[in-house]
């Protein structure tokens, strides 16, 4: 690439990039330390009326230094069109939510890497990427003696280490070193919350682009609709999906949470506040716990736009926008080759009847007064009488729906592992129903098949995703340690 390619490119870079156009705005200090002391784990929504009022406490505080003649609101709307924050409708609980962007977040990271700069000219950097190099050689070797000879050179530099730690001779890192590999590990991981809103930005481009090849006559329709109908999830099957659920299955795995909380634990058990500072303590103590939570986010929105996917594809809805399209474009056909035949003008009459849409004016004497005596109800309410669910119907719900099985299971093992047994209801209040009714059915589902029937109902909460709370009587079933082994 030539002087001038490499110059006209980053001149592009600059003018197109939200998080360069961040950074020269004139109010970006007050955005970024908006969104580090309100959004510490990055691309996390917040109710839009809340974030306003944390704001105009701040300003209050910022107009002594900062000239602020606007509301936050304002300002918000601003930083929505900039780029900066992103909208979302958000639930009837929540409302309308704001939460960073993905270039918001870049521009963050970069300017704490300015604040706080880390050399990556470390012995740590130099054994991980060495290391890194090691293992992508190995695993990519195709002769078995070569991988053979790996092996057992390996397991002879083991069996030396281990001989040397029972003689009690080896060396613990200096405080120094630790610091460094500290240094490391968060710095790592202080650009993944920019990655998750990345990925959430890619899902719902995904989306958004799904919808269209949907609804475009002349596109690949058929292959998607086939693809959404077999069963496949397009969603999660494009590259961003895959990434994702690679990286999420290692996060949630219960063994290697509880390895990975251990390792922490031993860390900041073994070093003082000389080594790490009391703020890199809290980073280092909820590492994967942060990670977890904002992966959890992440998961929940891919299965939630899979899930309205689908939906969509089987509604009246979707024939409904595939009709209109098709008239719209025949419209424009038609009117296109009218005015190239030169047949319309400012005075041209149409063959067509128009038909008014809206309001008829009429006559007063043609109005009809509305009597409120014909809305009363006089016949008796009557009271509804719960009654049993048919298990037939229940495990074709299951089969149609989208109730995520595992993440069900996972919670009823975790919860009769803690208590030694558990109901239905006890299982939702130690893992709330992530899928709202779905996770209930899930969970009778599972009862009917693994569990013990008991005596009576119970009652169990659950929240819609509308943010509604529901409640709902269900016959008690009871999980023990059998039933968890007769679900694996």
């Amino acid at each position: 690439m030539s002087i001038q390619a490499r110059a006209l490119t980053y001149k592009r870079q600059k003018e197109q990039s939200a998080a360069i156009r961040l950074l020269h705005a004139d109010h970006a200090p007050v955005l970024l330390a908006v969104l580090a002391e309100h959004f510490p784990r990055g691309a996390e929504a917040r109710p839009a009326e809340q974030l306003y009022q944390l704001m105009a406490e701040d300003f209050a505080v910022l107009r002594d230094t900062f000239e602020l003649p606007r509301t936050p609101q304002a300002y918000c709307n601003e930083w929505v069109k900039a780029g900066w924050l992103v909208r979302k409708s958000g639930t009837k609980t929540t409302g309308e939510t704001l939460e960073p962007s993905e270039q918001a977040l870049t521009a963050l990271q970069m300017m704490d890497s300015v604040s706080a700069p880390r050399s990556a000219v470390t012995a740590s950097r130099v054994a991980s990427i060495s290391n890194a190099l090691q293992a992508l050689a190995r695993d990519t070797d195709p002769d078995i003696d070569s991988r053979l000879r790996h092996l057992e050179a390996e397991r002879r530099r083991i069996d030396a280490e281990m001989a040397q730690v029972e003689r009690g001779e080896f060396e613990l890192p200096s405080p120094a070193a630790v610091r460094e590999r500290v240094g490391d590990i968060l710095g790592q991981a202080s650009a993944i919350p920019g990655d998750f809103a990345r990925v959430r930005h890619e899902l719902e481009m995904l989306n958004s682009q799904l919808r269209r090849q949907l609804l475009d006559p002349d596109g690949s329709r058929g292959d998607v609709l086939d693809e959404i109908f077999a069963g496949v999830d397009l969603i999660g099957e494009s590259d961003a999906g895959r990434s994702f659920n690679g990286f999420y299955s290692l996060v949630v795995d219960p063994e290697r949470g509880a390895w990975l909380d251990t390792w922490i634990g031993q860390v900041l058990e073994r070093t003082d506040e000389e080594t790490m500072s009391p703020e890199e303590r809290a980073k280092f103590r909820t590492l994967f716990r942060d990670m977890e939570d904002a992966g959890y986010e992440v998961n929940r929105m891919m299965m939630r736009l899979a899930r309205n996917l689908r939906n969509y594809v089987a509604s009246e809805q979707f024939a409904e926008d595939r009709r209109m399209i098709e008239l719209l474009r025949d419209t424009r056909k038609l009117a296109a080759d009218a005015a190239e035949r030169e047949e319309l003008a400012a005075t041209h009459k149409m063959k067509t009847p128009l038909q008014r849409i809206g309001m008829q004016i009429t006559s007063v004497s043609q109005i009809k007064l509305a009597d409120p005596g014909a809305e009363v109800i006089t016949s008796t309410v009557e009271a509804f009488e719960p009654g049993e669910g048919d298990p037939d119907a229940l495990y074709q719900a299951v089969r149609e729906s989208e109730i995520d099985l595992e993440e069900l299971m996972a919670a009823v093992k975790e919860t009769v592992e803690g208590t030694g047994g558990a109901s239905i209801g006890e299982v939702l209040e130690r893992h709330p129903a992530t899928q709202g009714l779905g996770s209930v059915v899930g969970l009778v589902y599972l009862a009917l098949r693994h569990g013990l029937r008991q005596e009576g109902h119970e009652k169990v909460r659950f929240e819609e995703e509308d943010g509604s709370i529901r409640l709902a009587a269900i016959p008690r079933w009871y999980f023990d340690d059998a039933a968890v082994e007769d679900m694996q």
